[in-house]
């Protein structure tokens, strides 16, 4: 299997443990350092690259892309890539395995509506606080952000943060046109049932019988 976004192998490593062939891709070399302290037996393969422009060659039984993973895409085009790159990459029968959040209304998304910012509190403790700020553009189904840590010391840090987010239809579409099929969607993996008042959703897509011959291209996308 292929994880994408595997950074420092909080489910690679013990899916491998669990007798998966496991490969990871990730853009940051720091998160594969990591992966490789938690991993000393190297059973997860790590690759640095992009996930749509690097991906292995596969074939893949499965490929994962869990939390939120497609949504640090930050546009359409490239999320709808990743899709038709993953799809070319699976083998008969092979799953395409998404686990994301599911885009709230508008008033109520991270950021605040359009154009509002928004500022919570992440985490504090005797000597910290980190905060979340964040701003929401609604046509684009953006949210940009940074967590603020502040110290007792006087030390101030700041991780920049984005996201692209897309809801069930659109994820859907993005399989189909890619030449993938629904097999299924729940709330967690649980397998708990998905439903209107579910938060987050883990959605399984298979690999067309037939492959991915009708599917769009990759550099076909608009």
């Amino acid at each position: 299997m292929l994880e994408l976004g595997v950074g420092t192998g909080r489910l690679a490593v013990p899916l491998a443990a669990a007798g998966c062939r496991v490969t990871g891709i990730d853009a940051s070399a720091k998160m594969l350092d990591r992966l490789a302290s938690n991993d000393p037996h190297r059973t997860v393969v790590g690759v640095l690259g992009d996930m749509v422009d690097d991906l292995p060659a596969g074939p893949f039984d499965v490929v994962l892309a869990a939390y939120n993973t497609i949504f640090n895409l930050l546009d359409e085009r490239r999320q709808r890539r990743c899709f038709a790159e993953v799809a070319a990459r699976l083998g008969t029968g092979g799953a395409f395995v998404v686990e994301a959040f599911v885009p709230r209304p508008p008033s109520e998304a991270p950021g605040g509506s359009d154009g509002q910012s928004q500022v919570t509190v992440r985490s504090i403790g005797t000597d910290h606080v980190v905060l979340s700020a964040s701003v929401h553009d609604q046509p684009a189904h953006r949210v940009d952000g940074q967590f603020i840590e502040i110290t007792e010391s006087g030390g101030i840090r700041l991780r920049p943060w984005a996201i692209r987010y897309a809801d069930t239809d659109e994820i859907d579409h993005f399989a189909t046109e890619s030449g993938m099929v629904f097999d299924g969607r729940w709330e967690d993996f649980h397998g708990a049932p998905f439903d209107d008042a579910s938060e987050r959703h883990v959605t399984v897509y298979r690999r067309r019988q037939g492959g991915v011959k009708n599917a769009f291209h990759p550099d076909e996308f608009p």
